[in-house]
C-alpha cells in the first residue's frame, strides 16, 4: 500500500512538473527550414521571438509573459513558435533578412513566401500580447496594411482605431498622438467609450483631453464611472508641472501626486531635511496607500546613489537606508527580488561607512517606527499555523 502510494505520488508529481512545463509557449528548436515545413503541413504562420543574450526586456518577457498558460494557450495552438538569438547561428541572417534592429522584436512569417506579414516588439502585458498575436492573424489589422492604409490618407474611424493601437505596442508616441488627434479631428468624442478606451489605453501625459477630462470630471464620472476616471487622472499627473497639476479637479490620487512632487523638488534643491519631515507624515498617515507610496520611494531612496554624490549630508543618507527597510519589510509583494537586493547593498553601504568612521544609521539600531517590526520573506496573505491546545 505504502508503495502504491508513493509511486502515485510520483506520477503525480511528474505530471504536474510536465504540465508546468508545457504552460507557457512551446518554442520549437529546430533549424529555419524545419519550422518553415511544419507551418505549411499546420496551415500556420510563424511566430518569431528575436532577441538577445544582453536585453533585459527580452528575458522579462520570457520570464514574465511567454511562461503563462493564458500565452502559451493562444500562441501553441494559432503559431509555430520560433525563439531566435538575433547574434547567433542561423539568427544573424535571418534577422537582417527581416529588419531586426532593435530587441525584443516580434515577427509574424508566411511560410508559403516567407513573407513578413506581421511585426511587434518591446515589453507588452500579457493582453497586449495575446493582442498583438491576433492582429497577426487579420489582414487590416497587420502591420503593413497599417502602416500602407495611414500613409495612402486612410482616416476612417475604425482604421484609425487599429492604427493607433498598433503603435503604442511598440511605443512609438508621435504617431499615436498625431492619429489619435486626428480621431478627434475627424468627428469623434472623447465622451465616447471607443474612444475613451484609447485614450485611457494610449494616450499619455498632461495633455488637452485630460483637461478636457477634469473640465467635464461629473460627466466623465457618470459616464464611465469614478473609479476609472480618477484612476485615468493619478495616473497621468504621477510627474509634471505642480501648478498644472494643482489647477486640476479634486480627484483620488491628485493630493498624494502633489504630496510626491514636492518631495522630489524638494531633494533637487538639497532641502533633504524638508523631504524627510515629508516622507514620514505620508508613511504616518493612515489614509495614505502605502503600497502606492513604496512604489514611488522605490525611486527616491537610493542610499548607494546619494553616498557618491559629493554634498550629500549623512543625515539624509540614513534616511534612505530607513525608507528601504521600510520598503523591503512592507511591500506586500514579497518575491520581488529588486527590494531585497537594494536593500542589502544599502546595508553594504552602511558597512563601507563604517569603516570610514561613519555612524550607523539610527534606525537599524532599533525597531522600525511603523509597519511591520520584522524581517520576513513570509506573504501578508499566509496566515499563521494555529498553535495546538494541549490536552
Amino acid at each position: 500500500m505504502k508503495k502504491y502510494i508513493f509511486t502515485t505520488l510520483i506520477a503525480l508529481c511528474t505530471l504536474f512538473y510536465v504540465q508546468a512545463q508545457e504552460a507557457g509557449i512551446n518554442f520549437l528548436h529546430t533549424s529555419w527550414q524545419e519550422a518553415v515545413n511544419k507551418a505549411k503541413a499546420e496551415n500556420k504562420l510563424i511566430f518569431i521571438d528575436f532577441y538577445t543574450q544582453w536585453c533585459g526586456p527580452c528575458l522579462n518577457m520570457a520570464q514574465e509573459v511567454f511562461s503563462l498558460p493564458t500565452v502559451g494557450y493562444f500562441y501553441n495552438n494559432t503559431f509555430v513558435n520560433l525563439k531566435i538569438d538575433a547574434e547567433n547561428g542561423e539568427g544573424i541572417a535571418l534577422a537582417k533578412k527581416y529588419g531586426v534592429r532593435l530587441f525584443p522584436t516580434y515577427i509574424f512569417v508566411d511560410p508559403q513566401t516567407e513573407a513578413l506579414v506581421h511585426y511587434s516588439s518591446s515589453r507588452q502585458t500579457p493582453e497586449q500580447f495575446i493582442q498583438t498575436g491576433k492582429n497577426a492573424l487579420d489582414p487590416k489589422t497587420r502591420s503593413p496594411y497599417l502602416l500602407e492604409e495611414y500613409q495612402k490618407g486612410n482616416r476612417e474611424r475604425s482604421f484609425l482605431v487599429s492604427y493607433i493601437n498598433y503603435q503604442h505596442t511598440i511605443y512609438n508616441r508621435k504617431s499615436v498622438t498625431t492619429a489619435f488627434d486626428e480621431l478627434i479631428q475627424g468627428g469623434a468624442k472623447l465622451t465616447e467609450p471607443d474612444v475613451w478606451e484609447v485614450f485611457v489605453n494610449t494616450i499619455s501625459g498632461f495633455t488637452p483631453y485630460l483637461q478636457q477630462v477634469s473640465d467635464n470630471y461629473a460627466d466623465f464620472c457618470q459616464r464611465f464611472g469614478k473609479k476609472a476616471v480618477d484612476a485615468k487622472l493619478a495616473k497621468e499627473t504621477t510627474y509634471g508641472d505642480l501648478s498644472q497639476i494643482e489647477s486640476l479637479c479634486d480627484f483620488d490620487g491628485k493630493a498624494f501626486n502633489c504630496n510626491l512632487i514636492r518631495i522630489n523638488q524638494d531633494i533637487q534643491q538639497q532641502h533633504y531635511d524638508q523631504a524627510a519631515a515629508e516622507i514620514d507624515a505620508m508613511i504616518a498617515d493612515t489614509t495614505v496607500n502605502q503600497q502606492e507610496l513604496i512604489q514611488r520611494l522605490k525611486f527616491i531612496a537610493r542610499p548607494s546613489y546619494y553616498s557618491r554624490k559629493a554634498g550629500t549630508p549623512d543625515t539624509w543618507f540614513n534616511k534612505c537606508v530607513e525608507y528601504l527597510r521600510y520598503i523591503a519589510y512592507n511591500q506586500t509583494d514579497r518575491d520581488d527580488a529588486y527590494i531585497h537586493q537594494e536593500y542589502a547593498a544599502a546595508l553594504e553601504d552602511v558597512i563601507r561607512r563604517k569603516a570610514e568612521g561613519k555612524e550607523i544609521p539610527p534606525c537599524l539600531l532599533e525597531k522600525p517606527a511603523y509597519g511591520k517590526k520584522n524581517y520576513s520573506m513570509r506573504p501578508d496573505v499566509l496566515k499563521m499555523k494555529p498553535v495546538r491546545k494541549k490536552k
